[in-house]
């Protein structure tokens, strides 16, 4: 999956923070209460469709309008983001222990139990 550029990230925020399917004009709601100035509804229209092209986002058709949807849940997403840094990597014992080193006592002890087979 390619990765995304700022409006693409709040987008995606959006999708993820809704109990159901969004339409457009949701989303672009949202997106300009947060804003000074607003985006137009053929902009966030634009950078929904690149979403599914570049395969975050799911859409079907609802009346005359695209309902989407998110392809993974966020944190599936960053499962598979930090599996894909893991693949790139040259040496991946060093980028492990990069990775645990920068993780605070919370995290680490969350992570040594994901290992130990608990949640």
């Amino acid at each position: 999956m390619r990765e995304l550029g700022s409006l693409e990230r709040e987008a995606m925020e959006v999708v993820w923070g809704a109990e159901e399917p969004v339409v457009v004009h949701d989303v672009v709601a949202v997106l300009n209460a947060r804003r000074a100035q607003p985006l137009a509804y053929t902009t966030v229209m634009t950078v929904m469709n690149n979403l599914v092209a570049k395969e975050w986002l799911a859409r079907h058709r609802v009346g005359r309008a695209f309902a989407y949807r998110a392809v993974e849940d966020k944190d599936s997403r960053t499962a598979r983001a930090m599996a894909e840094a893991l693949e790139e990597s040259a040496d991946r014992r060093a980028a492990l222990v990069g990775f645990v080193g920068r993780l605070g006592a919370a995290d680490a002890a969350a992570l040594r139990a994901a290992l130990e087979g608990g949640e």
